[in-house]
């Protein structure tokens, strides 16, 4: 499942007027771990269900690396224009 721009604004991870932010837009292959079987089984999920969950995490994590990414270029353009350097303004 991929997060549609609307999700992303729901979420608060982007503006409605962002342009720079994407989802994720590769296929992933997801494989369980013994540890995850251990964990699915022990909450009652299927194997599918697991692999979804696992998905959604991973979507989670570089939508959150994506903003702080975009967070992490609007300081630097900040501390790096002139105006930051001229006191006057």
């Amino acid at each position: 499942m991929r997060p549609t721009r609307e999700d992303l604004i729901e979420m608060g991870y982007i503006k409605p007027g962002d342009t720079l932010a994407r989802a994720p837009k590769r296929e992933r292959m997801l494989f369980l771990t013994d540890s995850d079987v251990e964990y699915a089984e022990r909450h009652g999920l299927t194997p599918q269900e697991m692999i979804d969950f696992k998905s959604e995490m991973i979507i989670e994590e570089e939508i959150l690396r994506d903003h702080r990414m975009m967070a992490a270029k609007d300081k630097s353009e900040i501390y790096t224009s002139p105006q930051a350097h001229y006191l006057a303004w």
